[in-house]
């Protein structure tokens, strides 16, 4: 798995696709779903994901991660 803008889904995993698609969802009032460490370094790399630099606190998804989801949707 590269760094940087290789985004597209040829380069994920399924687990990390599926798990960035439950990480968009509404969660109204739940926490958000627990990534593994191998998921989490997989979205992180490909710079879908940010994880606050303490390490503590939830992933966000940048504004890759969403551009990806939404071509995802397009297709």
């Amino acid at each position: 798995m590269t760094a940087g803008s290789d985004n597209d889904s040829n380069t994920l995993t399924h687990a990390a696709v599926w798990a960035l698609e439950r990480l968009a969802q509404q969660r109204y009032g739940r926490d958000a779903p627990t990534l593994n460490w191998s998921v989490a370094q997989e979205l992180r790399s490909a710079g879908l994901v940010s994880v606050p630099a303490n390490g503590r606190g939830g992933v966000s998804i940048t504004r890759a991660g969403q551009d990806f989801l939404r071509a995802r949707a397009e297709i």
